[in-house]
């Protein structure tokens, strides 16, 4: 008991000040002819940033039955989620065979790509994940709406192909806007969150294929 509290207070003492600006990713600067057509993007990181009103439901849908299926449900953290990931990562280092996937819920991983880190392993990746979870539950579940914290997941990650975020990902893939993409499009999309680099589809078109029937079936 007294080491759950030491270990308590060393998480909130140690976790990173909640600054609501790390939540918000820069765009690209685009620029255009004298006609008005665009010529080029700089920056880093090519991004549009969208609202949660420009995505369609069918992408909203294909992410959260793929990455965290009670995300309109829990304050942050998915406890049974948590659970079945760690059990199933013991079994795997016990026997090698076994694998329940992550436990970090939408917010957490908002957490994880703008205020912690990507360590997954030893003593370090353990109070990454404490640290994650912390903040999503007391800090940006507490300040934000569920629609807001869609947004900022939407907006920040790489998916391929060169693209930030799923607005630069949906034209680079199939030269639309997020709002306008279908059913076999956002499963696509989605699919790419969890390893934009293997799923690529113009890398990879049969793994891409065989993770969009994934999602597909998670959504089913």
């Amino acid at each position: 008991l007294v080491g759950g509290i030491v270990f308590a207070v060393y998480i909130v003492t140690h976790a990173p000040d909640f600054n609501p600006d790390n939540l918000y990713r820069a765009e690209s600067s685009i620029l255009y002819d004298k006609n008005g057509n665009q010529v080029t993007k700089l920056g880093v990181e090519k991004r549009k940033n969208v609202n949660y009103d420009d995505l369609p439901q069918v992408l909203v849908d294909a992410i959260i039955a793929t990455e965290d299926s009670r995300f309109m449900q829990h304050n942050g953290f998915d406890l049974p989620r948590f659970l079945k990931a760690s059990a199933g990562q013991v079994v795997n280092k016990i026997t090698g065979h076994g694998n329940a996937g992550g436990g970090s819920t939408l917010s957490m991983q908002v957490v994880k790509n703008n205020y912690t880190s990507t360590v997954s392993s030893g003593f370090d990746c353990i109070v990454r994940k404490f640290t994650d979870i912390y903040i999503a539950v007391f800090k940006l579940e507490k300040s934000y709406s569920k629609e807001e914290i869609m947004e900022y997941y939407v907006n920040t990650p790489y998916l391929g192909n060169s693209s930030y975020g799923v607005e630069q990902a949906c034209q680079s893939y199939f030269g639309k806007s997020v709002s306008d993409i279908n059913l076999a499009e956002a499963s696509l999309i989605a699919g790419l969150f969890q390893a934009p680099s293997s799923y690529d589809p113009y890398r990879y078109p049969k793994l891409a294929e065989e993770r969009r029937s994934t999602v597909l079936s998670l959504m089913k």
